[in-house]
């Protein structure tokens, strides 16, 4: 069986939320104590078994890029890749744009998300699967403070959207790890500014993606409530 050893981290946002926190650097830097969030988040996936990592940036990723030289970095022992957008691709787009560094296999998280999971678990539900693609999900009830973004029914995604969903259907939130099967890139690769949303929305389509309910809190650093919850989780 292959085993998912590979992890897509989207930091490519600008992080308006949080800007009085992190000025005029990428959110993924924000500091707590003297290391970054990008640090902490890549020794939890470390942690986690996964060995090779590839970043999606764009914004001052020049920044990101020093400081992945940093020796507390470099001492994780992880295959970092970099992928830089010359222009805003959206979360889609900078997927493609970093296509050339992709395993068969590869999980996609987000740069201002901690996800204290069982990957390996999660990656093997969907190699030994018929499906295209796994979203881990988590019922809205166990979050405050967040829009749900999916409709499931019968164990199924039926729907999803992240804007304005006050339809009772939608009661799961998108938990922020995904694992996906490459080849399914090849209908999205002429495509350039775009959403990563389209490609799960086209799979949902195509009846392609399987689920896998997760009832772990998540946190982030998207907002500054959000930051907050995170310095206690570090400490």
């Amino acid at each position: 069986m292959q085993k998912v050893n590979q992890i897509v981290i989207l930091n490519g946002g600008i992080g308006s939320r949080v800007k009085s926190i992190v000025k005029n650097l990428p959110k993924c830097l924000i500091k707590f104590g003297s290391k970054s969030f990008l640090f902490f988040q890549l020794r939890l996936i470390k942690e986690k078994g996964i060995k090779n990592v590839v970043i999606c940036c764009g914004y001052k990723s020049s920044f990101i890029i020093k400081e992945l030289k940093k020796e507390y970095i470099t001492n994780l022992g992880l295959k970092i890749s970099v992928s830089i957008e010359k222009r805003r691709l959206g979360t889609g787009g900078a997927i493609i744009n970093a296509y050339r560094y992709l395993h068969d296999n590869f999980f996609i998280t987000y740069g201002d998300s901690w996800l204290d999971i069982n990957y390996k678990k999660i990656g093997n539900k969907l190699v030994n699967s018929k499906y295209s693609c796994l979203m881990t999900v988590i019922n809205g009830s166990l979050i405050k403070n967040h829009m749900c973004n999916i409709a499931i029914e019968k164990n199924k995604i039926v729907a999803y959207n992240k804007k304005n969903n006050m339809d009772k259907k939608f009661k799961f939130i998108d938990y922020g790890l995904l694992v996906l099967k490459k080849n399914n890139l090849l209908h999205f690769k002429n495509k350039k500014n775009f959403d990563l949303s389209a490609i799960i929305n086209y799979l949902i389509n195509n009846n392609s993606i399987k689920i896998h309910k997760v009832n772990k809190k998540f946190y982030h650093i998207g907002s500054l409530d959000g930051i907050q919850e995170i310095k206690k989780v570090l400490a």
